[in-house]
């Protein structure tokens, strides 16, 4: 597939699959251009833009130039056309935080790649751009098409609020590949797998497995039996990323300041359940919640421990 986008809840490892990808094709560093988008990210960010520079001349005063500075599209297409046997992957992370019609803009022409015949995997239509083609001889007459051996990848967070819509000729342009909730394994072991210790009902600490929590919590998220806030509010399995050396006071913080905050704002206070809730119904805020998890109490109703068993 030389197009595609891989979609999913945050922490779900979509940009983990593309570097496994990456490492099992043995595709070199200096191969791979990667780039997040961001809503100021435009499109002579992505392809290049003149910049002003001084030099001195040859009389040792110093003078302005104007120079095109090649934005990390130009460089991948660049990269590419110096061998079209080895492969080049343009990683765009976060597509949806941009606005993609805008960034791409006279590109997205390219995008759509011949499928069959000696062609195949060659952009169908060309763009005129002399600024791009004049660093790339193998380009005639400044017609800017995408060879085949430019592999355009992409991350899109389903979860996310506030985001560009991306329109449908764009999308189907690209093929898609839906990443799950489901944990992954490196064998017969959970990847990215701690012990939490949660206080139960009783307020007593149990140990219970990071893996087991995150799909405890995303049930209890999307079942119809609890919140009923589909699978979009969801987290993923590297949501938090642990280390293998880390002590329980530093699993204990990045749960209390990533993952509580989190189940706070966009699970708890978007529940339109009254009679089924997350947290303590005693708990009025967010404060009270990290404090509480501070001194190792219970924080969690018992309708989540129910769900969790």
């Amino acid at each position: 597939m030389i197009q595609k986008i891989y979609y999913g809840t945050p922490g779900t490892g979509k940009s983990f699959l593309i570097d496994e990808m990456l490492k099992t094709d043995n595709i070199l560093d200096d191969n791979i251009f990667r780039v997040t988008f961001h809503p100021e990210y435009t499109y002579s960010d992505f392809i290049g833009q003149l910049l002003p520079s001084v030099k001195t001349n040859t009389d040792g005063e110093k003078e302005i130039n104007y120079e095109f500075t090649k934005g990390i599209f130009t460089q991948a297409l660049e990269k590419a056309y110096q061998d079209t046997s080895i492969n080049v992957f343009l990683i765009l992370e976060e597509m949806s935080r941009g606005d993609v019609a805008a960034i791409f803009g006279d590109i997205f022409q390219l995008l759509d790649r011949v499928q069959e015949g000696p062609l195949a995997g060659y952009s169908r239509y060309f763009i005129n751009n002399d600024i791009i083609a004049k660093d790339i001889t193998s380009i005639i007459d400044n017609k800017i098409k995408l060879p085949p051996n430019l592999f355009i990848y992409g991350t899109v967070n389903t979860s996310d609020q506030n985001v560009f819509v991306m329109d449908t000729a764009f999308k189907r342009r690209f093929d898609w590949q839906y990443v799950s909730t489901k944990p992954v394994k490196k064998g017969d072991i959970y990847l990215n797998n701690v012990n939490l210790n949660i206080c139960d009902n009783s307020n007593k600490l149990q140990k219970i497995e990071w893996v087991k929590f995150y799909k405890g919590l995303n049930k209890f998220i999307s079942h119809k039996d609890y919140l009923d806030l589909g699978e979009d509010k969801q987290i993923g399995q590297f949501f938090i990323e642990f280390s293998s050396n880390e002590s329980d006071e530093q699993i204990k913080y990045k749960i209390q300041n990533k993952l509580l905050q989190f189940l706070w704002s966009d699970i708890h206070k978007a529940s339109f359940k009254r009679n089924i809730h997350l947290f303590s119904k005693d708990i009025s805020s967010f404060s009270e919640l990290y404090d509480l998890f501070e001194e190792d109490k219970n924080i969690f109703s018992v309708d989540f421990f129910d769900c969790l068993k």
